[in-house]
């Protein structure tokens, strides 16, 4: 009759609800509460600067809080609960801890919106956060469920602190769920779990965290009647608790090295379920006993196997990959390191499979390595305008070193001039091409005396233009050695002439041209001396180095200069026009009177102003005739002889012209 009576109230009980709290509409009405669990939870999230990592379409946090909100949403009404954040205020914090939330009947309204205000910051106090969560919970104990996306980061041990809160609270709980974490972190991870008798579930999709808080909200044991225990006709059998997942360490090898890269991971139950993916040369899902099948993915090749677990501590799986490994290295030529040259730029790998396997690539390093299906490759490598193929054959399990040799040479190209014992100093001027007979592989230096290029062996053809000249020869480059091409610079030759003026005559007197050639800039800047310096002569012809050169003319009182550039070989003949007049000037006495014996003779030029110069341009003394060149312009001639007598004449010269005027003395 207990029973009955026990049963009875029940009923009673459940009606007097009822009655209490009619059906909701809506969403309450809609809402499907989890298993009854009534004890007090502590919910604590991570808020650190982590969280902000990109999950999808939105970020960790984002995930994190729509979840919990969901979660909390399927909590019975009266279930007290308590929110702690971290790592949402300041960046370098360790006691960047905060209450959101008060232990106490859900409050969803007031959750949503301190959840809504959380911005990932700072660090990831667990410690403390777990100190803080149990200080939130009565004496009689509690659950603290912990969500986070790292390890501990404020030189605390979390793992011990949740020791000393389980052996002064035996009725905690604390559940931990890895969400995100880096490969091997989860191991780590759970040990705050175990030391707090609850559980720890890794995931890294914002589903499988629904999950697992749906899983650790729930109630984990049963409890007692409320009425005092049934009778035993009405007890119903206690299902066992669910297994422990536990972290399982699962490694890609080849053959029996670990793989060089990270490898992806996908498990899979019985059920076709996938229950973890990842990637990293080896992971540590938290899986419970049974058989599964992991799927490993990596460079051109996938592969599969079925492990089986057992659930024992520090428990290793080591899964053949069923790929070769390939070390690459690059070699400038046989015993040249590749260090010791010149060349810019990234490598750049292709790989081209020939026993069809799935494409593959190589990093843009100088000594890649990677995993590779089974078969033959083309392996081309391309660095700083040279290329060096090779082919490979792979083999699963095994290690292939290939070296690629760029089997490059060097060349070092100079010019100087005939007889010279050593090479122009100076790249003024200089441009240099060295060509394989293809435009595409042309090297090139610009204003460099001595370029060096590193090239592969073979014949090339060296060019030099320098102020329009052209310069050729052959070099031979060996493999490993250093040619040294020299070019002779070939002299320049000049011939100069000069005359009064466009149109007049060329000079054939060597008493009306005085020549000075200086050099201005010569080629390699070369240093020289004058050419000619004041030198006396029609039409002279000099042999010069290449450059630019200064040449003057000087006739009477008529100057002319002109820079000339001479290219390497060149022969010129250039002409200066002095813009001047020769003029023939004879003294003259009066009819009838003596002869002067020396006649002074001055010249004065006009100045703008229509006078002329105080000082005179010419002045000489001469028995009674006197000639010279001047100028183009008007001059005044002033004639005295030795008698006191005098005379003057103004006349204007034009260029190119000679005349002829006749002062009178009086």
């Amino acid at each position: 009759m207990r029973g009955v009576g026990s049963v009875s109230r029940r009923l009673l009980l459940v009606l007097a609800m009822l009655l209490a709290h009619p059906p909701a509409t809506g969403f309450a009405a809609e809402r499907t509460l989890l298993p009854a669990a009534h004890g007090p939870v502590v919910l604590v999230l991570d808020a650190s600067g982590s969280m902000a990592a990109a999950l999808g379409k939105e970020t960790r946090l984002d995930a994190a809080r729509r979840v919990l909100l969901d979660t909390i949403a399927l909590f019975p009404d009266d279930r007290p609960v308590a929110l702690v954040a971290y790592g949402h205020r300041r960046k370098r914090d360790c006691g960047d801890i905060e209450t959101l939330a008060r232990l106490g009947p859900v409050d969803r309204a007031a959750i949503r919106r301190s959840l809504s205000a959380l911005q990932a910051k700072g660090k990831t106090p667990l410690s403390g956060a777990l100190s803080h969560a149990a200080g939130l919970l009565p004496p009689s104990g509690g659950t603290i469920m912990l969500v986070s996306d790292g390890l501990e980061t404020c030189a605390a041990d979390p793992c011990a602190v949740a020791e000393a809160l389980k052996a002064a609270h035996a009725g905690l709980v604390i559940h931990v769920v890895g969400f995100g974490l880096a490969e091997g972190e989860m191991k780590r991870l759970a040990c705050i779990a175990d030391k707090g008798g609850g559980r720890a579930i890794e995931t890294l999709s914002a589903t499988g965290l629904a999950k697992a808080l749906q899983t650790l909200a729930g109630p984990q044991t049963a409890g007692p009647d409320e009425d005092g225990p049934a009778p035993a006709s009405e007890r119903k059998p206690t299902e066992p608790p669910p297994p422990t997942p536990k972290p399982v360490t699962l490694s890609a090898v080849i053959g029996d090295r670990a793989v060089p890269a990270a490898v992806a991971f996908t498990v899979t139950d019985q059920s076709g379920a996938t229950v973890y993916s990842g990637k990293g040369k080896d992971v540590s899902p938290s899986l419970v006993p049974g058989r599964y099948t992991v799927r490993l993915a990596a460079s051109n090749l996938a592969t599969q196997t079925t492990v089986t677990v057992t659930g024992e501590p520090d428990e290793r799986h080591s899964l053949p990959l069923g790929a070769g490994l390939v070390r690459f290295s690059v070699v400038a030529a046989e015993g040249v390191a590749i260090g010791e040259t010149d060349l810019k730029g990234d490598p750049v790998w292709t790989l081209a499979a020939r026993d069809g396997q799935a494409q593959a690539s190589l990093e843009g390093v100088l000594a890649p390595e990677t995993m590779l299906a089974p078969g033959r490759y083309d392996v081309m490598l391309s660095l700083g305008g040279v290329q060096s193929t090779a082919e490979i054959a792979v083999r699963a399990g095994e290690t292939l070193q290939t070296t690629l040799n760029l089997r490059l040479g060097k060349v070092t190209l100079e010019a100087g001039l005939p007889g010279a014992k050593a090479p122009i100093e100076s790249g003024t001027g200089l441009s240099w091409t060295l060509s394989s007979g293809k435009a595409a592989d042309d090297r090139k230096a610009e204003a460099v005396a001595r370029p060096t290029f590193l090239v592969p062996s073979g014949r090339y053809t060296a060019t030099l233009s320098l102020s329009g000249a052209v310069i050729e020869a052959t070099a031979e480059v060996e493999e490993g050695k250093t040619a040294l091409v020299h070019l002779d610079l070939p002299s320049a030759t000049l011939t100069l002439e000069g005359s009064l003026g466009p149109g007049a005559p060329a000079f054939t007197d060597w008493r009306d041209a005085s020549w000075t050639v200086r050099p201005v800039r010569l080629i390699g800047d070369i240093q020289a001396g004058p050419a000619l310096e004041d030198q006396l002569e029609a039409t002279p012809s000099l042999v010069l180095t290449p450059g630019e050169w200064a040449v003057t003319l000087v006739s009477g009182a008529a100057r002319v200069t002109r820079t000339i550039t001479l290219a390497p070989g060149a022969k010129g003949r250039e002409r200066l026009d002095l813009d001047a007049s020769r003029l023939s000037i004879s003294a003259q006495p009066a009819p009838g009177s003596a002869p002067p014996a020396n006649v002074l003779l001055s010249i004065f030029p006009a100045k703008a102003d229509g006078g002329f110069a105080e000082t005179p341009i010419v002045q000489v003394g001469t028995p009674r005739d006197y000639a010279t060149i001047l100028p183009a312009g008007r001059y005044r001639v002033d004639a005295a002889d030795e008698q006191g007598r005098k005379g003057s004449k103004t006349i204007d010269l034009t260029e190119g012209q000679s005349p002829e005027i006749g002062v009178t003395l009086k």
